[in-house]
């Protein structure tokens, strides 16, 4: 596979990368969310692939498949059974409007451009646009945290914003050693079960506490 070839592929997956995080910012519903987040954690595995066919990096082959496995199809099931068995609310409350953080998207998007591009001879050693792109979903995925109020979509947020890290380390280095990009896959899946088990626990009280009233008032 050439060097064009590769370059041109992973602008492609960059430029659907930056479409789904735009999903994300725009999602009416939890479900849409988490949708979209699964749909780019698929899209950096194939950025895996197609990094790990053009070097012939075995490590990548395994982080693609471990990403795959786990953030484009555990991690989306395990939220969206939180969701059913939470009986949560579908709608995504916004702390400011939808349009308001699109239009911080853009901002972003356009400011992780001109960075990229002010970087010179060393912009030119980075696989294609992985870098901009990276440094965009990274400070959207924390604008998400930052903009909503349910603790399962900062968790998409949390999702999306390491996913960036994920494709420009890849993209960048062409093959960080494969001890530290699981040691990172382990800290979101670590990251997601802490907030599942406490969004759970306060769950439960809450409906507990909402019984004994009940119980108080008959």
């Amino acid at each position: 596979m050439s060097s064009a070839t590769v370059h041109t592929i992973i602008d492609d997956l960059g430029a659907l990368l930056l479409f789904t995080m735009i999903l994300i910012v725009a999602a009416s519903q939890i479900y849409r969310a988490i949708y979209a987040v699964a749909a780019q954690s698929l899209f950096i595995a194939i950025a895996g692939g197609v990094l790990a066919t053009a070097t012939g990096n075995v490590d990548l082959w395994v982080i693609a498949g471990i990403t795959l496995a786990v953030k484009a199809m555990v991690l989306p099931w395990v939220l969206h059974r939180v969701v059913q068995r939470m009986n949560v609310r579908r709608e995504v409350e916004p702390v400011i409007p939808i349009a308001a953080t699109l239009a911080l998207t853009v901002v972003i998007v356009v400011v992780s451009f001109q960075l990229s591009a002010s970087l010179g001879p060393v912009r030119q050693a980075i696989t294609g646009n992985a870098l901009p792109v990276g440094i965009a979903l990274t400070l959207t995925g924390v604008l998400v945290m930052a903009t909503r109020k349910t603790a399962l979509t900062q968790m998409v947020g949390l999702f999306a914003s390491e996913n960036g890290i994920f494709f420009t380390a890849m993209a960048v280095t062409q093959g960080m050693p494969l001890i530290i990009e699981i040691g990172v896959i382990l800290d979101v899946i670590l990251a997601a079960l802490v907030m599942t088990i406490m969004v759970l626990r306060v769950r439960s009280t809450v409906d507990a506490d909402i019984a004994d009233l009940d119980r108080l008032r008959g």
